[in-house]
């Protein structure tokens, strides 16, 4: 009896931890927000696009120094399991893209001249790729006689790492099928919009444009909802005679 109820209390431990740590994960708008989350993230070069290859450069060394960027760990604190990187002589780009999170880079400074060295860490961190849709209404049909009002919503996934949040700049557009896109003024930079049916009749795409607030990333472009709007019954010629 006593397994069982240790049992059970470490599942509802380890469930509200789960719910707890998710409910907590701090939102990054900016670089201060970063900063005050990590003192050593202090410039927005640091920050990494999803999808961008980390590129370090350093300055030319003082004479009788070399400069390597010997390893890279994946982790804020540079513990964990690192990997050697390609010979460098104080410039180094990655061969790809990495994933999500913090990693450090591990650069070693050596006087030729006497074999003295230093070890210097730099931490960088790689934004999540997030992605958007536009969750309602489904496609929408609608007369141009009568004033309507459509409301669509938005949701983003992947926007998360590291327990982090990173939250997003909106921009709504609307396409007409024989035009280009029209930015939404009224309403919209928000996750939602509210859309007066427009008057012309013609086929219109309807959806947003995200990008992260904390620094201007790939903009990312969701999925296309339609609104058809169709003419209304004209008013007929009506003839008046007295009988």
């Amino acid at each position: 009896m006593n397994t069982k109820s240790t049992i059970l209390k470490t599942a509802i431990i380890c469930l509200f931890s789960m719910f707890t740590a998710n409910v907590h994960a701090q939102s990054i708008s900016s670089l201060a927000d970063f900063t005050a989350a990590n003192a050593s993230m202090t410039s927005l070069d640091q920050v990494i696009c999803a999808g961008k290859k980390v590129h370090l450069e350093t300055p030319t060394p003082p004479a009788n120094t070399t400069y390597v960027w010997e390893t890279r760990f994946p982790s804020a604190d540079g513990s964990g399991t690192g990997t050697a990187l390609a010979v460098n002589t104080g410039t180094f780009d990655e061969a790809a893209a990495l994933a999500a999170g913090f990693y450090t880079y591990k650069l070693k400074a050596t006087n030729t001249l006497t074999g003295c060295s230093e070890i210097y860490d730099q931490l960088v961190f790689v934004l999540p790729e997030q992605s958007v849709t536009v969750t309602a209404p489904s496609d929408v049909a609608a007369c141009n006689n009568v004033s309507e009002t459509f409301n669509f919503s938005s949701n983003v996934t992947g926007n998360t790492a590291a327990g982090f949040t990173f939250p997003l700049t909106y921009q709504w557009y609307t396409k007409a099928s024989a035009g280009t896109e029209t930015a939404v003024a009224t309403g919209g930079t928000l996750s939602t919009l509210a859309l007066t049916s427009p008057t012309t009749a013609e086929s219109y795409e309807v959806y947003v444009k995200t990008t992260y607030a904390l620094k201007s990333c790939d903009i990312v472009t969701s999925d296309k909802k339609t609104v058809t709007v169709t003419n209304g019954p004209t008013r007929p010629a009506i003839t008046i005679a007295g009988n």
